[in-house]
């Protein structure tokens, strides 16, 4: 289970791993359930660092309950009872390279289903000297090192690349490249609206350049891989002033947040793309791939590199972090490694989760 930086609900994956020779990974059924608007509002507050400590250990049990309900609802839609239930949580803080911090009490998951359930993916990165963060490019790495070369983008509420240069897992890079989803759902909200569907939107705006050029000169973006950000840098005072920036229009807002992700990502993937190294092609996976002007700017950003959905590989592209954490809550419970150094800066790769016994 998955709950992401846009602060939308729970995707749900269920899969099966069969070990030999390599590991082969076969989706058997996702889902996603929307948080209800009070707990999206009380998370919402929570993330932006508004919420006390009592606040704080209410939110962990409220997720905790609405993970137990997804789950166990999910459970009764498959044709066997699942062996594990990894559970990223819902982040709150993410401050690397000190702490990290992911809501949503798992052992009330492991008591309800009788599942053994694993959470805190990301702690035993950081104490090993690592961002916690990005996690998904040891999936990524699972599925799909056989396509090598390949680069993997998921617009979440934060843009993350994947870089898979060859077979080898200490070959692929993966970062951040800043935002994705987060702004433009900021901006939506001044409309009522919880994100710019389609990106209509910003379809409909033009981008200011002025403020472009104010939102690229963000100290993150200059930073070499590994790196990973969230809300803590690209927040709503953040979205705030794009807006004031842009003219106070929203549409064009939305046009210039689009236009920065795609940009940013087009950057990033230049500046670390290894030498003598020509991807096959980028494929695009979260939320954002189903926003048409941030894939067109996307496609001229990376052209003329061919762009896809993860959807042609056979992973419905809301999927693709449920299914990482499945991987990683698999690796967990046979104590293999599940973490890459070269992608989170650790000094070693750790097998990273706490498990709740039911």
């Amino acid at each position: 289970m998955m709950s992401g930086t846009s602060l939308d609900g729970i995707d749900l994956a269920a899969i099966e791993i069969d070990d030999a020779p390599r590991p082969h990974i076969r989706l058997l059924r996702n889902a996603h359930q929307d948080y209800d608007g009070e707990l999206r509002g009380i998370a919402l507050r929570a993330a932006s660092g508004e919420s006390d400590t009592y606040e704080l250990a209410e939110l962990h049990g409220l997720l905790g309950d609405a993970y137990a309900d997804a789950a166990s609802a999910f459970i009764k839609t498959l044709e066997a009872r699942p062996e594990l239930i990894a559970l990223h949580g819902q982040t709150v803080a993410h401050l690397p390279p000190h702490s990290t911090l992911q809501l949503g009490d798992a052992a009330r998951v492991a008591v309800r289903t009788g599942v053994t359930t694993i959470a805190d993916f990301r702690s035993a990165d950081l104490a090993a000297g690592g961002e916690g963060a990005p996690l998904v490019p040891f999936a990524d790495y699972v599925l799909f090192a056989d396509r090598a070369p390949i680069a993997l983008l998921n617009l979440g509420g934060i843009a993350n690349l994947t870089l898979i240069a060859s077979s080898r897992a200490e070959d692929v890079v993966a970062f951040d490249t800043g935002p994705a989803n987060i702004i433009s759902d900021l901006i939506a909200l001044r409309e009522g609206k919880r994100f710019d569907d389609g990106g209509a939107g910003a379809g409909r705006g033009r981008v200011n350049e002025d403020a472009l050029r104010w939102a690229l000169s963000h100290p993150y973006f200059a930073r070499r891989a590994p790196k990973s950000t969230g809300r803590e840098e690209f927040d709503r005072k953040f979205a705030d002033e794009l807006f004031e920036r842009a003219g106070r229009s929203i549409d064009d807002t939305l046009a210039t947040a689009v236009a920065l992700s795609a940009k940013t990502v087009g950057d990033g993937l230049s500046r670390e793309t290894p030498s003598g190294v020509r991807w096959r092609e980028l494929v695009v996976a979260g939320g954002g791939a189903k926003n048409k002007t941030l894939i067109d700017r996307l496609r001229s950003a990376v052209a003329p590199l061919n762009v896809r959905t993860i959807d042609e590989l056979g992973i419905p592209v809301d999927a693709r972090e449920a299914v990482a954490f499945a991987i990683l809550g698999a690796y967990r419970l046979r104590g293999l490694p599940n973490t890459l150094p070269r992608a989170t800066g650790a000094s070693r790769a750790v097998s990273g989760g706490a498990i709740h016994q039911p």
